[in-house]
């Protein structure tokens, strides 16, 4: 059943996959993230931990939505499903928990406004709805953008 949603996840947003891409890392969690074009209404992001076993390669996919799109800042929010592959060989249940991010995408510098700081506010509960925590993630941005024909 879990894997289920995961895969209508990726099928309802199969055409935001293929527009522009938006990479971000997340230093002080060890997240990377690719995202399709955080400029649109909806758009998707896919996380993965760094700096871990492969073993223990947690991964979180989830769309978003912009709740405010504004010339300095964007604001957005989007429930999620964190899983864990590689536990499927150790007989252990794919989906790790589920979350909720609230955030903020800020385009500081007026001439490059591709580059972006993010900050997330994200609730998490592990599977068994038996605990969770209150997270937080601040990282940078990089948006690339297709280029229009001349």
């Amino acid at each position: 059943m879990k894997l289920k949603i995961l895969t209508l996840l990726l099928v309802c947003n199969a055409s935001f996959l293929y527009s522009q891409v938006a990479l971000s890392y997340y230093p002080f969690q060890s997240i990377l993230s690719v995202s399709s074009n955080t400029e649109k209404i909806c758009w998707v992001d896919y996380k993965v931990e760094t700096n871990t076993f492969i073993s223990n390669l947690n991964m979180e996919l989830s769309p978003k939505w912009n709740l405010k799109k504004g010339e300095w800042v964007n604001y957005y929010v989007g429930p999620g499903i964190s899983f864990n592959p590689s536990n499927i060989s150790a007989d252990l249940p794919l989906t790790n928990g589920f979350f909720i991010d609230a955030g903020v995408r800020i385009k500081p510098i007026n001439t490059y406004r591709n580059v972006q700081l993010v900050f997330e506010i994200s609730p998490y509960i592990n599977q068994e709805f038996g605990g969770g925590n209150l997270r937080t993630r601040l990282g940078i941005s990089y948006n690339f953008t297709r280029k229009s024909p001349r």
